[in-house]
């Protein structure tokens, strides 16, 4: 590896069995984009199927058999944790019960990812516990470069919708992030279209989806989550010692 550090951020990929293979084309299409750019990690942060079907997480796993960079995946509000486990046994980093949440420590940047779905439910939760695990995790590397990841955005966007259905724990969720001045970038998905903000010190990037983009709704009356003509896509996060963190949107 380089002095350049690339991490591929592919999110709310929404595999489904009944769309002519149009959401696996799109993760495909991300695949061979972050071969070649040459990331050097590939993660998917959460809703990485529609249903929450067994048959999914099978079209997933074939989709992604032969990544060109490590890959590791998390859970959004579309998935489910047991079929997670279940379809990807082989994806050893994953905790064998209760949340998926994990950190990843052998390259430049470390990455922290944080389970905060709420089963049967669509808003995000970082429970106490959660909270807690996130602090003793983030404290035992304090002095790496270290990006976090999670599905819901940690801060209000005003859209109409999706701070409705986003984290719920904003403020607890920066109250951790506050005391760890390593964390450099949070990362997360969920709203279907790139979105800036900040938690704590750390700039927040909110990745697009890879199949479909939502626009915005910002005052009454206007439309609830429909779906636009802007570009599905992914974001690339590079990193050096010297330069610290640029993210780019690339397009499908």
């Amino acid at each position: 590896m380089s002095g350049q550090f690339l991490l591929a951020q592919i999110s709310d990929t929404h595999i489904r069995t009944d769309d002519d293979g149009a959401s696996v084309g799109n993760l495909r299409r991300a695949l061979a984009q972050a071969r070649d750019y040459r990331a050097d990690v590939i993660l998917l942060t959460g809703d990485l199927v529609n249903d929450e079907r067994a048959d999914e997480y099978a079209l997933l796993a074939e989709a992604i058999a032969h990544p060109p960079a490590p890959l590791y995946l998390m859970p959004g509000n579309h998935d489910d944790r047991g079929l997670i486990r279940s379809t990807f046994p082989q994806h050893a980093y994953l905790p064998r019960e209760g949340h998926l949440s994990y950190a990843i420590d052998q390259f430049p940047v470390r990455i922290v990812c944080v389970d905060q779905i709420v089963p049967g439910e669509t808003h995000g939760e970082l429970t106490k516990p959660q909270a807690k695990w996130l602090d003793r995790t983030l404290a035992k590397k304090r002095g790496k470069p270290t990006i976090v990841a999670l599905h819901h955005p940690p801060f209000l966007t005003y859209d109409l919708l999706f701070d409705k259905i986003g984290l719920r724990d904003g403020p607890l969720f920066s109250s951790v992030i506050a005391r760890h001045k390593q964390v450099s970038r949070v990362i997360c998905g969920h709203h279907h279209r790139v979105t800036l903000g900040q938690s704590a010190h750390a700039p927040v990037i909110v990745a697009p989806s890879s199949s479909w983009t939502y626009g915005l709704a910002l005052h009454d009356g206007q439309p609830i989550a429909p779906k636009t003509e802007e570009q599905p896509g992914w974001i690339l996060h590079a990193w050096t010692k010297q330069g610290g963190f640029a993210s780019h949107f690339m397009g499908l």
